[in-house]
């Protein structure tokens, strides 16, 4: 099957005081061209409260196993000074000329956040839809989760996380926070093609917690994880994504617990 596209990516903009660089993993992508021609949009859109910032598109060429632009691949982008909110970025790539892809997805890559006097740090891009566990909880039971194990709020130390909630999609959208060790839910509203930031401390109002929540809701959002100062939350340590809740068993059936001992047996002996 050939795709006249890759799914869009997804990506939360720059703090202050930093820059947003991406360059596109072109050699993996040539893997997923069809014949020797290729004539590739890219679009980034910057957006910030339902607001579109900035977009740029730009042509790659892709033609007898080379390609002829390479500097459409890299994008460079900051955030206006006088902007506080995060926004984020869309990639959307289709293909204008050409056989197609092998693959809807693009192969993973890292973009890159980069001050000049704080800590560097890089991160993933998430797909906008076609998530393969979204499509199975919303088939299972009805809703989208996902979670993180290791949130850690220490006031002494000067630590926290905050919690970002990209809705990037067009209806506002409601979802559910929940942590389990302190009988806590919330209820978090986050309008079309926005991001919302939730400081953990702000949450429990506890000045040392450790622990894991959820966050769950008819439709799904994109997640990220800050690490950051407990006074600044552009004084950033990390940046991660959440994980997916996969309801999978915690235990070995019997049967596949027996098949898999006779497979370690057999392989030992040969």
């Amino acid at each position: 099957m050939a795709y006249n596209y890759f799914i869009p990516l997804i990506h939360l903009g720059p703090a202050p005081d930093y820059v947003f660089t991406q360059d596109l993993p072109l050699d993996a992508i040539k893997n997923l061209i069809l014949g020797n021609y290729a004539k590739i949009e890219i679009i980034r859109k910057i957006i910030l409260n339902n607001n579109k910032l900035y977009e740029k598109k730009e042509i790659l060429t892709f033609k007898s196993n080379k390609w002829l632009n390479k500097k459409s691949a890299f994008f460079r982008w900051g955030p206006p000074l006088e902007k506080k909110d995060f926004c984020y970025i869309e990639t959307q790539i289709n293909l204008l000329k050409g056989v197609g892809f092998t693959s809807s997805s693009l192969p993973g890559f890292y973009v890159n956040y980069i001050s000049s006097y704080r800590k560097n740090f890089m991160s993933c891009g998430v797909e906008k839809y076609g998530n393969p566990r979204v499509i199975m909880q919303m088939k299972e039971f009805g809703k989208w989760v996902d979670g993180y194990p290791a949130i850690s709020v220490n006031k002494s130390r000067q630590t926290t996380y905050s919690l970002i909630i990209i809705n990037p999609y067009k209806a506002l959208n409601s979802f559910v926070i929940e942590i389990n060790s302190l009988k806590l839910k919330k209820t978090i509203k986050v309008p079309a093609l926005s991001v919302k930031k939730i400081n953990f401390y702000d949450l429990i109002n506890r000045e040392v917690w450790t622990g894991q929540f959820y966050i769950y809701g008819k439709r799904r959002a994109i997640i990220y994880l800050i690490n950051h100062a407990f006074n600044d939350s552009n004084i950033i340590s990390t940046l991660e994504h959440s994980d997916p809740f996969r309801a999978e068993l915690t235990y070995l059936p019997r049967l596949q617990y027996l098949r898999h001992k006779i497979h370690k047996k057999i392989k030992a002996f040969f």
